[in-house]
C-alpha cells in the first residue's frame, strides 16, 4: 500500500509538472498535444495503481449518474464494493461535464442564469439520487421518533413538512452559495464540489457502521475499507491538487471533520449506524461546503 502511494504521488507530480510547463507561442498546437500526450500517460499510471478495474470504475459511474453507461453484465457484490475507490473519480466526471456546460452557457447567458442551471443539472446528473437520500434523511432523523420509526420513514416513497422545508432551505443555499463564487473560480468550483461529496461519502462508509441489515449501502462494507479510503483520498488528494493546488489540499481537511460530525450526530437518531439516505445527504451538504470555502478563501486563492 505504501509503494502504491508513493506511486500516486509521484504520477501527481509528472501530472502537475506536464500541466505547469507553458507551452510553446509559436507552435500552440504541438505544445497541446505534449500536455495531452503527458497527462494521458500519467492518467493511464494513476488509474492502474488504483486497481485497474475498468469494471469496477464503470459499476460506480452506473450507481452515480444518469450517463449511459455501458456495463454489460451484473456486478458482484465484491465489484460493488471495489467501486467505492472510484466515487471521487465520478465526481470529477460530473463536474467536468458541468464545468464544460457552465463555460458554454456563460458565453450567451448571464450569470444568475447559468448558476441556476448548474444546480439544476447537477440533480439531473445524479438521477436525484443524493437529494432524495437528504429528503428522506430530513423526514426520519428530524422529529420525535423511535429508531424503527425512523427507518421505516426513511423508506417511505412519500415526502413530509421536514422533507420540503430542508430541499427548499439545500437548494437555495446551493444557488447562493454557487452565486458566491467569483466567476474565475466557477469551473474550479464545479470540479471540486461532486469530487468532494462522492468522496465524502467514502468517509462516511469507512468512519462510521452500516445501519441496515440490507440496502443499497450494505456490499460497501464487503471490502477492506481502509485500503478503499486510502485510494479514494489519494484520487481527492491528486485531483484537489490539479485544481486548486495547496488549497485543493486542505478543503478535504474540513470535508472529512464534516462528515464526521454530521456521522456522529445520525449515530444520535440512529444508533446502529448510517444508512444509504444518510450518505447522500453528507454528499449534498458537502457540496455547499465545498462551495461556501472556496468562496470564503477566494482572496487567498487568487492572490
Amino acid at each position: 500500500m505504501i509503494f502504491r502511494l508513493t506511486q500516486v504521488l509521484f504520477s501527481y507530480v509528472k501530472i502537475y509538472t506536464a500541466i505547469s510547463t507553458p507551452w510553446p507561442t509559436r507552435d500552440y498546437w504541438s505544445g497541446f498535444f505534449i500536455c495531452k500526450n503527458a497527462l494521458t500517460r500519467q492518467f493511464t499510471i494513476f488509474f492502474r495503481i488504483m486497481g485497474g478495474n475498468v469494471f469496477s470504475f464503470l459499476v460506480a459511474l452506473q450507481f452515480l449518474t444518469t450517463l449511459p453507461v455501458p456495463v454489460w453484465r451484473q456486478a458482484n457484490d465484491l465489484e460493488i464494493a471495489r467501486s467505492l475507490r472510484y466515487f471521487p473519480v465520478t465526481g470529477v466526471v460530473i463536474g467536468g461535464i458541468l464545468a464544460l456546460l457552465y463555460y458554454l452557457l456563460s458565453l450567451w447567458f448571464p450569470h444568475q442564469l447559468v448558476t441556476l442551471v448548474m444546480v439544476i443539472a447537477l440533480i439531473a446528473l445524479t438521477g436525484a439520487l443524493h437529494i432524495d437520500g437528504f429528503l428522506d434523511s430530513c423526514d426520519g432523523l428530524m422529529g420525535s421518533h423511535t429508531v424503527e420509526r425512523r427507518l421505516e420513514i426513511m423508506r417511505d416513497s412519500r415526502v413530509g413538512s421536514f422533507a420540503v422545508a430542508g430541499g427548499w432551505s439545500l437548494l437555495s443555499l446551493k444557488y447562493l452559495a454557487l452565486f458566491l463564487v467569483p466567476p474565475q473560480l466557477m469551473l474550479h468550483a464545479l470540479l471540486l464540489a461532486p469530487m468532494l461529496g462522492r468522496w465524502a461519502m467514502v468517509n462516511a462508509v469507512v468512519l462510521f457502521p452500516y445501519g441496515r441489515d440490507k440496502g443499497f449501502g450494505s456490499p460497501y462494507r464487503m471490502a477492506d475499507s481502509r485500503q478503499e479510503w486510502l485510494l479514494a483520498t489519494a484520487a481527492v488528494m491528486l485531483l484537489g491538487g490539479l485544481v486548486l493546488q495547496w488549497v485543493g489540499l486542505v478543503i478535504p481537511l474540513f470535508i472529512i471533520i464534516l462528515t464526521f460530525l454530521i456521522g456522529r450526530w445520525v449515530m444520535t437518531r440512529l444508533p446502529a449506524g448510517l444508512t444509504g439516505d444518510n450518505y447522500g445527504a453528507i454528499a449534498e451538504i458537502t457540496e455547499v461546503a465545498t462551495w461556501l470555502i472556496i468562496q470564503a478563501s477566494a482572496g487567498l486563492i487568487m492572490a
